[in-house]
């Protein structure tokens, strides 16, 4: 799925980057960061020309291009920063949004410990949730239902592998609440229909 993603992002979000700000610019940082742009650049520098640049349109791109790149603690830098410098601008929530994915994003890339999977998870739902509770208006709300569905989805799977290794290991009591909890909190997931198929052969379905 990770590889799909960015594909759909770039498609949805490609030239929609807001208006400048009033913060003082730097038009020779802004000149430099965008030739390097240009080239697809995403680095240390790049995001400290951005940010000296003082121009609030020249930070979305720069955020969206790191996120092209899977840079995502440089693009969690730039809209950290676009929130610290500009405020009330006109597509403030083109930032969010992009905030927003970048959470789903790690949350995709997070494949390796279920735990930790679940916990990039928590926070990838909160921040879309929080995104269509700040800006109800957002065109770009239409894209949160399915992102939160690829989520609970992951999630689930992650509770599912978690019970199966309790059950692996013997403990079949921690297993059933794992399956149990699984099939309370994510009842519409993939993952709910497998941990019931397993909670009936080993009669804990009730």
């Amino acid at each position: 799925m990770k590889h799909l993603w960015l594909p759909v992002v770039v498609s949805v979000l490609a030239g929609c980057a807001g208006t400048g700000g009033s913060q003082p610019v730097d038009q020779q940082a802004i000149t430099e960061a965008r030739a390097k742009l240009s080239l697809g650049g995403c680095d240390r520098a790049l995001v400290d020309q951005v940010r000296r640049s003082g121009d609030a349109q020249l930070h979305q791109e720069a955020a969206f291009a790191c996120l092209q790149q899977g840079s995502l603690s440089l693009t969690e830098r730039l809209l950290q920063g676009y929130r610290d410098d500009f405020v009330d601008q006109e597509h403030a929530d083109y930032s969010e949004y992009l905030w927003a994915l970048a959470g789903v994003l790690h949350f995709e890339l997070e494949q390796g410990d279920d735990r930790k999977r679940l916990e990039t998870g928590r926070e990838a739902h909160a921040r879309l949730v929080r995104f269509v509770r700040d800006h109800p208006e957002s065109s770009y709300r239409q894209d949160v239902v399915p992102r939160l569905e690829e989520i609970h989805e992951g999630m689930a799977r992650s509770e599912y592998r978690l019970a199966r290794l309790s059950a692996d290991s013997g403990d079949n009591d921690q297993a059933r609440q794992r399956m149990k909890y699984v099939t309370s909190a994510y009842p519409r997931s993939s993952a709910a229909a497998d941990a019931q198929v397993w909670l009936e052969r080993h009669n804990g379905a009730n």
